[in-house]
């Protein structure tokens, strides 16, 4: 009797793919795992190759800003004299006026929140020492700074 339900037992699960009974559930693999050893090795060089360029790319544009930057103070004119720094802009555009009045060249660059005024161009430290000393008697806190 215990053989007759052993049959009866494999009859209900047959390992017949084709019975439609039972079909096991296969995991589908990824696809990195699907490909060959040569098509891994040929996407990562691809890869690389991909990196590479994109990182060459960048370098290529970073120096081009810095030979820009180089280049646009390269017109002989390296130090100016920093006047005073502002934080409105309406003072800032009074001095002005006032130096334009003693005929001097004043510049005016925004840094941050603050508006600086600088007056002339000079080539060198040097050159500028006679202006400076003439400055500090109205300006005391000017210096000379780097362009």
């Amino acid at each position: 009797m215990v053989e007759k339900q052993e049959n009866s037992q494999s009859e209900l699960f047959s390992s017949d793919e084709n019975s439609g009974l039972y079909k096991p559930h296969v995991p589908k693999s990824s696809v990195f795992l699907r490909m060959r050893g040569y098509e891994k090795v040929l996407l990562l060089i691809m890869g690389l190759v991909l990196c590479s360029i994109i990182s060459f790319s960048l370098g290529v544009e970073k120096g081009r800003s810095l030979g820009w930057a180089k280049n646009n103070n390269s017109s002989g004119f390296g130090y100016t004299i920093q006047v005073a720094t502002f934080k409105n802009k309406q003072l800032a555009l009074r001095q002005v006026q006032s130096l334009l009045k003693e005929g001097l060249t004043p510049m005016v660059f925004a840094k941050g929140d603050y508006i600086v005024l600088c007056v002339g161009k000079f080539s060198n430290q040097e050159s500028a020492q006679p202006l400076l000393i003439q400055l500090q008697r109205t300006y005391a806190g000017c210096r000379i700074r780097r362009l």
